[in-house]
């Protein structure tokens, strides 16, 4: 009995150690803002508002490097948050609730929800209602002061685009494109027998030099057999990768071996090809212009939120 009592102490204060480890872990600071202190338990409190959970893992390390990537993630949203607030109270930029309510009522109209959907919709992406009108409210802080700050900064000249144009001229270049010509065999309506006997018949007459447009006429049982089974130019992205695979090598005029796939027998002519080209500038001079002006608004945002982190004596100890 009195065995009992001792593991029984001993088991109790282990409890509370453990208890009071948990909380001393939670209360430890992860960052500074101002004179404003953040803890892991603060973390824990406002992932909702940004639409985090933490990740399960396999195994314990797997587990704490996930709950770390967690933390320092809902760290970085919260200190870019309390920034943008901060700031938008400054320059006088702040959204109303008025303004914050309407634009939630805009994102339930466009989907079609009720007010229980759209909570039930919300919970499921890993918000609150309440966190989500925080996220909302951040959203349109961040959009005024791009359009206050740095959008009239961004003024790029011709000879900028065109720099931007040259830098990343891989962007703007229409890919590799082959064009074919298929006898397709299909499983449907006949079973894997029947398809190989008559895919038998079509190499005969292959092998005796009957053209592949003849063949594809006669047997194919694709839609472009009527024009000798031309498919026309394409791009590796808009075919079955095994089929890509068996003609990227090939040269104009040859034929592939027997491809099977899970619809059929597939034999290709290669055709013609097209290498990859770049496009003129001023064909997407548009393009360029969208892409170069993100670019710098995101560099100008990046710019500015490390002033203002400087401004604010911001400490990150996470």
């Amino acid at each position: 009995m009195m065995a009992l009592r001792i593991f029984g102490l001993f088991f109790l204060l282990f409890v509370l150690w453990i208890q009071g480890m948990s909380a001393e872990v939670l209360e430890r600071v992860v960052g500074i803002i101002g004179d404003e202190v953040y803890t892991l338990m603060d973390l824990e409190k406002m992932a909702s508002d940004f639409g985090l959970r933490p990740e399960g893992g396999e195994n314990p390390l797997q587990r704490e490097l996930k709950k770390k990537a967690f933390y320092r993630e809902v760290w970085r949203r919260l200190l870019e948050r309390e920034i943008l607030d901060r700031e938008a109270r400054r320059l006088g930029v702040e959204p109303k609730q008025d303004e914050i309510d309407r634009a939630l009522e805009r994102l339930r109209r466009r989907h079609g929800l009720s007010e229980e959907q759209l909570a039930k919709e919300l919970h499921a992406q890993g918000f609150t209602l309440q966190g989500y009108r925080r996220y909302l409210k951040a959203q349109m802080e961040k959009s005024r002061i791009l359009d206050l700050l740095i959008r009239p900064k961004i003024s790029p000249s011709e000879a900028d685009l065109m720099a931007y144009y040259e830098a990343h001229k891989d962007q703007y270049t229409v890919p590799e494109r082959v064009r074919l010509s298929q006898i397709f065999i299909a499983f449907s309506g006949k079973g894997q027998k029947g398809a190989e006997e008559k895919l038998e018949k079509v190499l005969q007459e292959l092998e005796r030099g009957r053209s592949f447009e003849e063949v594809a006429r006669v047997y194919s049982e694709d839609p472009s057999a009527p024009e000798g089974g031309d498919l026309g130019y394409l791009r590796a992205d808009e075919l079955d990768p095994r089929l890509w695979e068996e003609i990227r090598d090939l040269e104009v005029g040859e034929i592939s071996p027997v491809i099977r796939s899970s619809r059929g027998f597939h034999v290709l002519l290669l055709t013609g090809r097209e290498g990859a080209r770049p496009l003129p500038f001023e064909e997407v001079k548009d393009k360029v212009l969208a892409d170069y002006y993100g670019e710098e608004l995101q560099k100008g945002y990046e710019q500015w939120l490390r002033e203002a982190k400087r401004r604010y004596r911001v400490k990150e100890l996470l």
